[in-house]
């Protein structure tokens, strides 16, 4: 049987008569095309997808098969585009689906929006942080500085007076967007309050402080606070409450006898005060805002000297509570209104060791006069990093590298028992609450935590600057957020925005 020129070709389509009919070569062109445009489209999305608020681990996955698949068919996108009818249709084709891949499986991501120029001098340190409004308001030793959270412009600065340095910083600015900082000379006492409109910058009052000696510039934790309407000032016989409108005196609070006031923390309607009483039971008063009327007393169950003490949280009332002694209290402790213990949740337990302060015990970076809590409290959960041994391993030899696992976990307040474990992929640099939700930081990556459920609703990869030390974390928007550092001289920015 003869065999004639149309069965030399390719036949294609439906019925007994061919729709189109492509020769060898034409399907070479089309499908270098289809294949080329798509490893290629890919590859440059995975290039610039991060800049525009990509990422994930899929990119790193979809770049090595990007580049595996355009060596095999890079000769026949070369082809393809010397051949224009058909090749660049193909490569059109080809480009669309890659893009869709690259879409469908990529993940999302943030970028650094904008940097506050780094910090000078280069020995200089931040001593905490506050969030009003859309301020994120960073406080050095040397001056105070708003940021706006949206664009980072520089709202305004506050310098202290004369050669004065900040000393001491309220943790809550209450209802009324009020800061109070303490600020003296070198090696003078904290004895000057300042109360600043956080809005403005604009100076209020200042009162005097009876306080006792510091050593240098050193500055210290929850010596003032802001509870209600009044700024409440630790003095070396007990405390003194003023008027934040004008800094008029509302009341006073003396210590019992034998007994140091040691910190003071405030909320809408209570004064949190704490008492050192030589060798004996810290006593912690909580005391009405208004008048200073006694509410509850507690004696904390430590003996022979703290090591460290933070009031967690006013409302409900949780305070981590450290021993001097191997064998005694290393707690977060929770009370009702009356003062009766609730729960005692063990900060070295027997699967977890919780970084109730960011970085631990020992962090290489914290703000002393406003610490970061690496435990906060949600309703009636207290949520905090909780690490195992071996979490953190580093390789040595010519080419050391690092592999870490992190995590989130829930305790009640009411029973002190574990609710839910929530894992990260590294610790935890920064820790914000945002509704019913948590979000934690890690050196890549940003989770969202449901407090309910410890389920992660959301991941974005941190795609700009790495925060290898503890950050002061603030939702300033939808998809945006603000990172505050410590050492904001070298490896990142003071202030930067992400979205």
């Amino acid at each position: 049987m003869a065999v004639g020129p149309e069965d030399s070709v390719v036949r294609a389509g439906w019925g007994p008569r061919p729709r189109f009919a492509w020769d060898k070569e034409t399907w070479m062109v089309v499908l270098g095309g289809v294949l080329g445009g798509m490893f290629a489209s890919m590859g440059l999305a995975v290039l610039f997808g991060p800049s525009n608020g990509f990422g994930g681990d899929s990119l790193a996955y979809m770049g090595i098969i990007s580049i595996l698949g355009l060596m095999p068919c890079g000769a026949g996108f070369v082809w393809a585009l010397i051949h224009p009818r058909h090749g660049l249709p193909s490569a059109a084709v080809g480009a669309l689906l890659g893009l869709a891949i690259f879409v469908s499986f990529a993940g999302d991501g943030l970028n650094d929006d904008w940097k506050a120029p780094l910090d000078r001098p280069s020995t200089t340190r931040a001593l905490g942080s506050w969030t009003t409004g859309d301020l994120v308001v960073r406080v050095r030793p040397d001056q105070v500085v708003a940021y706006r959270g949206t664009t980072g412009a520089v709202v305004w600065r506050w310098t202290p007076p004369g050669e004065d340095s900040v000393c001491a910083m309220s943790r809550g600015t209450g209802q009324t967007g009020t800061g109070l900082i303490g600020h003296s000379p070198h090696d003078r006492p904290c004895a000057a309050v300042t109360a600043l409109g956080l809005a403005d910058g604009r100076e209020g009052w200042t009162a005097t402080v009876d306080a006792p000696a510091r050593d240098g510039d050193a500055a210290a934790p929850d010596v003032i606070a802001v509870a209600g309407p009044q700024a409440v000032l630790q003095e070396r016989g007990g405390w003194r409450a003023v008027r934040l409108a004008d800094g008029g005196t509302a009341w006073h609070s003396t210590v019992d006898a034998g007994c140091a006031p040691l910190q003071v923390t405030g909320g809408p309607a209570d004064v949190v005060a704490v008492a050192q009483c030589g060798e004996a039971a810290p006593v912690l008063r909580s005391l009405a805002p208004a008048d200073g009327r006694e509410q509850s007393r507690i004696v904390l169950p430590v003996t022979g000297g703290l090591k460290n003490l933070a009031v967690v949280s006013v409302e409900p009332l949780v305070v981590w509570a450290d021993a001097q002694g191997e064998r005694g209290t290393h707690a977060v402790l929770s009370y009702d209104r009356t003062g009766r213990q609730r729960a005692s949740i063990p900060v070295s337990g027997d699967e977890y060791d919780l970084d109730v302060m960011l970085g631990g015990l020992h962090a290489y970076d914290q703000f002393d006069a406003r610490p970061l809590l690496g435990g906060v409290v949600v309703g009636d959960l207290f949520i905090v990093p909780g690490e195992k041994p071996g979490d953190v391993t580093i390789s040595g030899g010519k080419h050391p590298s690092r592999s870490a696992t992190g995590r989130l976990v829930a305790y009640s307040l009411a029973d002190g028992g574990q609710r839910w474990t929530a894992a990260l992929d590294d610790q935890v640099t920064g820790l914000v609450v945002d509704g019913t939700s948590v979000w934690a930081m890690t050196r890549d990556r940003l989770a969202r935590i449901d407090t309910a459920t410890g389920r992660q609703s959301a991941q974005l990869d941190v795609n700009g600057t790495a925060s290898l030390y503890p950050v002061d974390l603030s939702v300033s928007g939808p998809s945006r957020f603000t990172v505050v550092a410590e050492d904001g001289t070298r490896d990142e920015p003071p202030v930067r925005g992400m979205r």
